[in-house]
């Protein structure tokens, strides 16, 4: 007796149903087998081609690194920047109590500059100050109250400030005072740091002359330390 066809033959299970694959689980499949291809890419031909694009698109700051327009504006932000920062090094802002941006650094209530003599010089910038009753930056340059109040003593005055204004009024040119002119050997970086200016020595036009000045190097400026009233007035 011979047995029917496929009468032994198992009966066939069914095949489980493949299992669902997350939309987010195969885009990163996918894009796994993107940077596969582009790696085996690189090492057949030696070379970086560009990566392929993300499916999302490029990440913005890609393209803003990669913007000539980026570069340009960070080079003139950083032009700008550096301005303002030189402009305040060199230049400054003369308020009272601070430091002046233009002397060299001397900390507290006084104001020093960067030399003793000269129209960027401590005394020849006091001229200056009286010469438009600046009366805050004349009297910072001063570094002690006691000296203050002894320049204003001289002058009948109640204060620093109230001298500046007194003589102010004796200024018959703005121009010219402001211009006081120093002796050649005044002009020549100190040996010292503590030196005396006469205003005898000084050519003064426009107005009084200011009286003797007792200047010395504090920190990295110069600030008037004594004066006392001129024998030529």
């Amino acid at each position: 007796m011979t047995d029917e066809p496929g009468k032994d033959l198992a009966p066939r299970q069914p095949q489980p149903p493949a299992p669902q694959m997350d939309p987010e689980q195969l885009r990163q499949f996918q894009e796994f087998q993107r940077f596969q291809e582009y790696q085996r890419y690189q090492e057949a031909t030696g070379q970086a081609p560009t990566s392929p694009k993300h499916p999302r698109g490029k990440r913005w700051w890609l393209v803003v690194l990669a913007s000539r327009l980026f570069w340009r504006a960070l080079f003139l932000l950083f032009v700008v920047i550096a301005s303002i920062w030189a402009y305040n090094h060199y230049f400054g802002r003369d308020e009272a109590g601070d430091i002046a941006q233009d002397s060299g650094g001397v900390t507290g209530a006084a104001q020093g500059l960067s030399a003793p003599a000269g129209l960027q010089g401590t005394v020849g910038m006091f001229y200056k100050h009286v010469s438009f009753a600046d009366t805050t930056r004349a009297c910072t340059l001063f570094l002690r109250d006691d000296t203050r109040q002894k320049f204003a003593n001289a002058h009948n005055a109640s204060d620093c400030g109230a001298a500046v204004k007194a003589l102010k009024a004796q200024v018959t040119s703005v121009d010219k005072y402001q211009q006081v002119q120093f002796p050649p050997d005044m002009l020549k970086t100190p040996t010292t740091t503590k030196v005396t200016i006469d205003s005898c020595d000084l050519t003064v036009e426009g107005g009084p002359r200011l009286g003797t000045f007792v200047v010395e190097k504090v920190n990295a400026g110069w600030v008037i330390t004594d004066w006392s009233p001129s024998t030529c007035g």
